[in-house]
C-alpha cells in the first residue's frame, strides 16, 4: 500500500490511500501513524474542506490521545470546528475526546478534583456523541452505556449490561478487546477476580488479533499473576506489555509498565536465586552420597585383600578349598565390578565434579595444596563470573540503550568504544555502568567484578584520559547519561 501511494496518480487517490494507511496504523504503530496523521492534515489544509480538515483532526488526536501527549490533543480539541462537518465524524471526534479526558482522569488518579474535572468532560463529549451518532452504531451504545453508568451506576448494568452491548452486535476485535477490558475492570472492582482474569485475557487475545499494540491488557493481567504468585507468567505477560509499548511508541503506556515491571523482575530474580538454591542443595547432597559411596568402597576393597590374603594362607595349607575359594575370588571380582558400575553411572557434571574432587583430595594427602587449589579453581568458577558479566551486560544495554552513543560522545571519534562480538563491553567501560546505576564507591566496584580497588582506579583513569571533556566533570557527564 505503501508503494502505490508513491506511484498515486491524483490527490484523491492520494487522499484515499493515506487515509487507510493511517487506519492500519493508529493502533499498531505511534511513528508511522502520526507521519500519515500529519500528511492527512497538510491535504486537509490544501483543500480546505472542512471535512478532510476534520478527518485529519480526528487522526491527530488519534496519536496524541494514544501516546499521553495530553497538551497537544487539548489543543486539538479546543481548535475543532464542527461547522460544515458530517454528523459521523462529528461523532467519531467527540468520542475520541471523551477517550482523551478518560485517559487524562486515569492519569492524575488520587488528585480527586482533577478526576472529576476531566470526568465531567468526558461525560459531556459523550453526550455530544449520542447527538450525532447513529443509533445502533458502535460509538452510539458505547456512549449510551456509559451514559447510563454515570447517571444510573448499578453493578448489573456495569457486568451484565456490558456485556449485553458485547452481545448486541459482531462488534470488530479492536472494539470488543476495548469493551473486555472494561468489563475486566467492572468486575475487579467487585473483588470477583477470578472473572476479571477471564475477561482481562479475553481483551488481551483480541489485541492481539487485532495487531493492537496500544494495549493495557497485557500489563493489567501480569498483575493480576503476580498478585497470584505466578511469578514466570507475570514475567512473560509484563515482557509482552513492555514490547507493545516499545513497539507502539507510547509514552503513556511506558510510563504505566514501569511501575510495575521492576516489581515483576524483583520477585523473578528471588524466585531464580532460590531454584539456584535448591541446585545447590541437591549438588551438596549428590556430593555427600558420592563420598560415602567412596568411603564404602574403599571399605570393601580393604576388605577383598584381607579375603585374598586369607585365601593364599589356606591354599598353601588345604588344597581341597582351591577350587571353592576360586570362586569365592570370582563372586569377590563381579561384585567390585558391578559396584564401580554404579558407582560411576551418574551424569557427566557430577563424573567432572567427582574428578576434580577426587585429584584435590588426592593433592592435600600428598600436601600439594598449589595443586589442589589449581584443581578447585578450574571448576568453573571462571566461567561463571564470564556469564554473570555478560548477564550484566545485556541487562545494561536493554536499560539504556542509548549507553554507547552518550557515552562515546565523551570521546574523539579515534578513541570510540565498541561492544566485543559477543556483545559484552570492555571492563573499564563496564566499571562506569555500574557507576551509573548507583555504585557510590570504587571498592563497591571492584568487589562486583573480583578487581582490586587499584585496577579499578586504573581503568577509569586510562579512560578519562581519553576523554574530550575535562577529567573533573568526567564523572557528573557518566551520571548524567539519561534512560530513555
Amino acid at each position: 500500500m505503501e508503494s502505490s501511494l508513491k506511484i498515486a496518480g491524483n490527490e484523491q487517490s492520494e487522499w484515499a490511500l493515506t487515509t487507510q494507511l493511517f487506519e492500519e496504523y493508529k493502533n499498531y504503530q505511534y511513528d508511522s501513524a502520526y507521519v500519515y496523521a500529519h500528511k492527512l492534515q497538510e491535504f486537509a489544509m490544501n483543500s480546505g474542506h472542512r471535512s478532510d480538515m476534520a478527518k485529519a483532526q480526528i487522526a491527530l488526536l488519534h496519536c496524541y490521545k494514544s501516546v499521553g501527549f495530553f497538551n497537544e490533543a487539548v489543543d486539538v480539541i479546543r481548535t475543532f470546528d464542527a461547522a460544515d462537518v458530517p454528523n459521523y465524524l462529528c461523532s467519531e471526534f467527540y468520542f475520541l475526546c471523551a477517550e482523551t479526558y478518560q485517559n487524562m482522569s486515569s492519569y492524575v488518579e488520587g488528585t480527586e478534583a482533577l478526576s472529576q474535572k476531566y470526568d465531567t468532560q468526558k461525560q459531556m463529549y459523550y453526550e455530544r456523541v449520542l447527538q450525532c451518532a447513529e443509533p445502533g452504531s458502535y460509538l452510539y451504545g458505547y456512549a449510551l452505556l456509559e451514559k447510563e453508568l454515570s447517571e444510573n451506576y448499578s453493578d448489573s448494568l456495569a457486568t451484565q449490561g456490558r456485556q449485553a452491548f458485547i452481545d448486541s452486535n459482531n462488534w470488530d476485535d479492536h472494539q470488543k478487546a476495548v469493551q473486555y477490558s472494561i468489563l475486566s475492570e467492572a468486575y475487579n472492582a467487585l473483588t470477583l477476580y477470578d472473572e476479571a482474569v477471564i475477561y482481562r485475557a479475553k481483551s488481551a487475545v483480541f489485541d492481539i488479533r487485532s495487531c493492537t499494540h496500544e494495549t493495557t491488557s497485557a500489563k493489567i493481567l501480569a498483575g493480576h499473576m503476580y498478585a497470584r504468585k505466578l511469578i514466570d507468567r507475570a514475567h512473560r505477560y509484563i515482557q509482552q506489555a513492555q514490547y507493545d509499548a516499545e513497539f507502539y511508541n507510547s509514552r503513556l503506556r511506558k510510563t504505566e509498565i514501569n511501575s510495575l515491571l521492576p516489581v515483576i523482575e524483583n520477585s523473578r530474580y528471588n524466585w531464580l536465586k532460590n531454584q539456584r538454591l535448591w541446585l545447590v542443595i541437591v549438588l551438596c547432597v549428590i556430593a555427600l552420597l558420592l563420598g560415602v559411596s567412596i568411603t564404602l568402597l574403599l571399605i570393601l576393597r580393604s576388605r577383598n585383600r584381607s579375603l585374598a590374603q586369607a585365601h593364599e594362607e589356606l591354599e598353601s595349607s588345604n588344597n581341597s578349598l582351591t577350587v571353592a575359594n576360586e570362586k569365592l575370588r570370582e563372586a569377590n571380582e563381579i561384585k567390585d565390578q558391578y559396584i564401580i558400575q554404579s558407582l560411576y553411572g551418574n551424569t557427566a557434571f557430577v563424573n567432572e565434579v567427582n574428578e576434580a574432587v577426587n585429584e584435590a583430595v588426592r593433592d592435600i594427602t600428598l600436601k600439594r595444596a598449589d595443586e589442589a587449589r589449581t584443581t578447585l579453581y578450574h571448576i568453573g568458577i571462571k566461567k561463571e563470573r564470564a556469564r554473570i558479566a555478560a548477564s550484566f551486560d545485556t541487562a545494561f544495554l536493554k536499560l539504556f540503550p542509548n549507553w554507547l552513543d552518550e557515552f562515546n560522545a565523551l570521546f574523539p571519534k579515534e578513541s570510540r568504544i565498541h561492544l566485543a562480538e559477543d556483545g559484552t563491553m570492555p571492563m573499564d567501560v563496564r566499571i562506569f555502568a555500574l557507576m551509573r546505576l548507583g555504585f557510590e564507591n570504587a571498592a563497591e566496584v571492584a568487589e562486583y567484578l573480583n578487581l582490586s580497588i587499584d585496577t579499578v582506579y586504573v581503568y577509569k583513569a586510562r579512560l578519562k584520559s581519553k576523554a574530550i571533556v575535562e577529567k573533573d566533570e568526567f564523572d557528573s557527564r557518566i551520571m548524567a547519561i539519561p534512560k530513555p
